[in-house]
């Protein structure tokens, strides 16, 4: 059974609380996550230490269902099921959890954008609509820096490429 503040762990004391009207609440921990909440072998340390673990992971318990409530609505999955999975289920998600995802991507130690190289897949797809992006932020750029023969060049591209169709009706096999 995994401990129930760091959930990687295995547990190794196991509290159990009982109220008056007879319900029951339980609480599995690790050895180290134990000493981090100041449980020791200590009885009268105990009695204080106990109401607080309670009432943190009644925070935990919380924190997690306020997450699992926000989800994508293309896919449907939740941030959480992201972090447990360390998968996204569309492209739409990367924008809907941008924060989130960056904090998981951070806390495992990858920093850095990706400069790998592009899938076999999707290094042959081309098309004038890409070409056109690029050329407009090149234009931009050379603008931007005062290099007008090179702006005029991209602007001379460009109306060459506003001739040509985006896609020309025909499916790609």
């Amino acid at each position: 059974m995994l401990c129930d503040f760091c959930k990687e762990r295995e547990a190794v004391i196991f509290l159990e609380q009982m109220s008056g009207n007879g319900q029951k609440r339980k609480i599995n921990m690790c050895a180290e996550c134990a000493i981090d909440r100041g449980i020791s072998s200590d009885p009268r340390s105990i009695e204080a230490s106990i109401g607080d673990l309670f009432k943190e992971l009644a925070n935990l318990s919380r924190k997690a269902q306020r997450e699992s409530r926000r989800m994508c609505p293309v896919c449907g999955l939740s941030v959480g099921e992201i972090r447990k999975k360390g998968l996204v289920g569309c492209p739409e998600c990367y924008a809907i959890f941008k924060d989130d995802i960056r904090k998981y991507i951070m806390g495992k130690g990858i920093k850095g954008v990706y400069t790998g190289s592009m899938p076999d897949r999707l290094s042959n797809m081309r098309s004038v609509l890409n070409d056109r992006v690029v050329l407009q932020d090149k234009l931009s750029k050379a603008i931007e820096n005062e290099e007008y023969e090179k702006a005029a060049m991209y602007r001379d591209y460009l109306k060459a490429l506003e001739k040509t169709p985006v896609a020309d009706g025909e499916e790609e096999e």
